[in-house]
């Protein structure tokens, strides 16, 4: 009986095992083979003939490489909608102003403009 749970356990987790490099699929396989390198190989051969895969696993971003690369997606993101960004702003300060009246867009008028945002 165990032994039927043990081999249905192999195959769900081979139906759901979705490899991401050469290195992390071989290790996987000597684990399936139990450190049986020729059917490892086998099982190597057979799982990623038609694969296109790495030698190994792409190197994660660090955090601080992440958050750089986010800031500036959004800096960039503000620097190109600066217009519609001080419109909204304007139609704020024109609220607040007439004490919660909605004016015509088109009466809002900037007092000054913002200087470009620099990055």
């Amino acid at each position: 009986m165990w032994f039927n749970k043990e081999k249905k356990k192999k195959m769900e987790f081979i139906q759901n095992f979705v490899p991401t490099s050469k290195a992390q699929l071989i290790q996987v396989a000597m684990y399936m083979n139990k450190g049986n390198v020729e059917k490892a190989q086998e099982f190597v051969d057979f799982y990623a003939k038609n694969l296109d895969l790495p030698d190994f696993d792409p190197i994660q971003p660090t955090f601080m490489q992440q958050f750089k690369a986010n800031a500036s997606g959004f800096f960039s993101w503000v620097k190109e909608n600066q217009g519609d960004l001080l419109q909204g702003y304007q139609l704020i300060q024109s609220i607040i102003k007439n004490k919660g009246a909605i004016p015509n867009i088109e009466t809002i008028v900037a007092e000054e403009p913002l200087p470009p945002i620099n990055e």
